[in-house]
């Protein structure tokens, strides 16, 4: 039980981790409108992972918080964003440079547009998803 426990609490502790070309960078926390972010910037990237529970968790509302976020954090204007409303990254045009090219890799985002649970049979979610 101890073991399970310990694994548990190292899973936990892994949220907020940088991803690939992120890791090893110090992270920078900033809240925005209720919503906190965990960000991470190299060269003219930003990785920007949202910390907090949101229930529905929407793609729009929440990637603007987090450019919002990022702009406050470096004045740096966010030209592109990918991924969804958990991790996302940024391509970030900074003193008039452009921002490096977005990735080919097209990502599909869903958004929970309504849900409900039910005790016996479980329970139904609409989706609404695009490709971004």
């Amino acid at each position: 039980m101890k073991n399970i426990s310990l694994s548990f609490v190292a899973l936990l502790a892994a949220c907020n981790m940088g991803g690939p070309g992120f890791y090893g960078v110090t992270p920078v926390t900033r809240k925005v409108e209720g919503s906190t972010f965990v960000m991470r910037f190299r060269d003219d990237m930003a990785e920007v992972i949202r910390t907090n529970p949101e229930f529905p968790a929407r793609y729009g509302p929440i990637s603007e918080r987090a450019q919002k976020a990022v702009f406050l954090e470096t004045g740096c204007k966010p030209a592109w964003v990918t991924g969804d409303p958990a991790v996302m990254v940024m391509g970030l045009s900074c003193h008039g440079r452009p921002a490096p090219k977005e990735p080919r890799k097209r990502i599909i985002s869903c958004d929970i547009m309504g849900s409900y649970i039910n005790d016996r049979l479980g329970g139904e979610a609409t989706l609404e998803c695009s490709k971004r």
